[in-house]
């Protein structure tokens, strides 16, 4: 109950969120935040930073003020930073934006007009956030890359995507983020409130979604149903043969197996366990009624006398 009521309300919030986020891929947004650096101190609001540990730092179209304190000829309203992020400004030329922090271009260009201005007081403005493109791949429902106007944290961008579909498997997701792999379990931050795995994401950031097909459990043979069942942990084979519309009539339930996978990919063996159905049904013996791993197949044969 925990799990859905976090989900639907990370759902509804996409209704907030959408406002922040392009409905399609790549599409153009007006600026929604406005983050200024003076001469004095860093003046970002904390609810659209990355964080201290994290900053917000520059990129390609997003766009800027820049101005300098008392001199008109050095105030520039609109200044995008170019897609070889850099920005060109009076006196300077060309210096690089991409991957500072307003702070640190302010105090760039503070330390380059001091050949031309004494005690230059810089005030930097981010006008518009542009350059944050984030891509969500795999199980969600609105897979895809969004251009988002504001600093999110991962579940900010599963409301954008919709929510995950059945199929997804919350506790094997990653981000692939500068080339490197990072684990982060999903499930663990919706179904524990691990907000630790609720992470600030970077421009360019691939989120996937794993697929939960190694953590299904397959059910065949003397079942109503058979089928293949979304894994859930500490599921029993009593409540797999419940999911499946429960044994056929003349189901040998006394013989029911599991085949079971043991080892690595490289070493691969199968185990074979005996389940006492029966007694699990007729009599009541919960000792009998064996907990489900994933990847489980469940064998219920057909009885011929």
């Amino acid at each position: 109950m925990k799990f859905k009521l976090t989900l639907i309300v990370c759902i509804l919030a996409g209704l907030f969120w959408g406002s922040f986020a392009t409905a399609n891929p790549l599409g153009n947004l007006q600026a929604a935040t406005r983050l200024s650096v003076n001469d004095a101190e860093t003046n970002i609001p904390s609810s659209t930073t990355f964080g201290k540990e994290n900053p917000f730092v520059l990129g390609p179209e997003d766009m800027l003020s820049i101005s300098v304190w008392g001199n008109k000829e050095l105030t520039i309203m609109e200044m995008p930073v170019r897609p070889d992020g850099t920005i060109s400004y009076p006196l300077i030329g060309d210096m690089k934006a991409q991957g500072l922090t307003p702070a640190e271009l302010k105090e760039n260009i503070t330390q380059k007009l001091r050949k031309y201005i004494k005690d230059a007081s810089v005030t930097v403005v981010v006008m518009a956030i542009n350059s944050i493109n984030i891509s969500v791949a795999g199980e969600v429902k609105a897979p895809g890359t969004y251009k988002i106007n504001r600093p999110v944290t991962l579940m900010h961008m599963f409301s954008v995507v919709q929510g995950f579909t059945q199929q997804a498997d919350l506790r094997k997701s990653y981000i692939l983020r500068d080339g490197k792999k990072l684990n982060v379990d999903i499930n663990a931050l919706i179904k524990d409130d691990d907000f630790s795995q609720n992470i600030w994401l970077k421009p360019n950031d691939i989120i996937f979604i794993h697929d939960n097909f190694e953590s299904r459990v397959n059910i065949t043979g003397e079942v109503k149903a058979p089928q293949v069942i979304t894994y859930q942990e500490g599921m029993t084979i009593m409540d797999a043969v419940l999911l499946s519309g429960g044994l056929t009539d003349i189901a040998k339930a006394n013989a029911t197996q599991i085949y079971r996978k043991k080892g690595d990919r490289s070493e691969q063996n199968i185990e074979k366990i005996n389940v006492e159905l029966d007694k699990v049904i007729f009599d009541g013996d919960l000792s009998k009624n064996t907990v489900l791993q994933p990847g489980d197949i469940i064998f219920v044969p057909r009885s011929f006398f």
